[in-house]
């Protein structure tokens, strides 16, 4: 079940954000349809795992949206039918037996663009690192740094897990701090 607390942090970043949109000239954040819970099923059976609660959550309340500013996309979020199950280029892959590490990479699942001009950078769900409540972590894929998937952060032995509603508030906030400066 979804951390109450958190869904209340992640409504109130996503006001936030529309409220920034508002305040910056030629700035608007679009949001898809919120998707079903069929299709939810779908998706789960698609990549053969329980997608996040927080994730589902917010896909099912809000969709997923994305933040334009002067025609150019800051940041946004993947449409749900085309997350992406593989790294980019599993041969950035390292430190293990190659095969287990492609595995690794095609077990992650892509599911938002990071903030960067015209390069394959991602943050993916690392089903390899589940809570005991289902949330999986957060990890970021660069196109050129190496690309690993940590392995069990979600256990009591954490140094950093973040799960998805952590993540997205700490984006839109970072989002807002960067024109807050400006």
């Amino acid at each position: 079940m979804a951390n109450t607390s958190n869904e209340g942090a992640v409504a109130a970043a996503v006001e936030r954000l529309k409220s920034l949109a508002e305040e910056i000239e030629d700035m608007s954040v679009e949001f898809s349809a919120p998707v079903t819970a069929a299709e939810v099923a779908k998706l789960e059976k698609k990549f053969g795992l329980k997608l996040p609660p927080s994730y589902v959550h917010f896909i099912s309340t809000y969709g997923v949206f994305k933040v334009l500013h002067g025609g150019r996309e800051l940041i946004g979020m993947e449409e749900p039918e085309f997350l992406r199950a593989a790294a980019p280029d599993p041969s950035d892959a390292v430190d293990g037996e190659e095969p287990e590490v492609e595995e690794a990479i095609n077990e992650a699942l892509f599911f938002q663009r990071a903030d960067d001009d015209a390069v394959d950078n991602f943050w993916c769900f690392n089903p390899r690192d589940v809570t005991p409540e289902g949330e999986m972590g957060v990890v970021g894929y660069y196109h050129d740094e190496v690309f690993e998937l940590p392995k069990l952060l979600g256990t009591k032995k954490a140094k950093h897990f973040q799960a998805f509603s952590e993540h997205i508030v700490e984006v839109i906030d970072e989002l807002i701090e960067n024109f807050a400066e400006e």
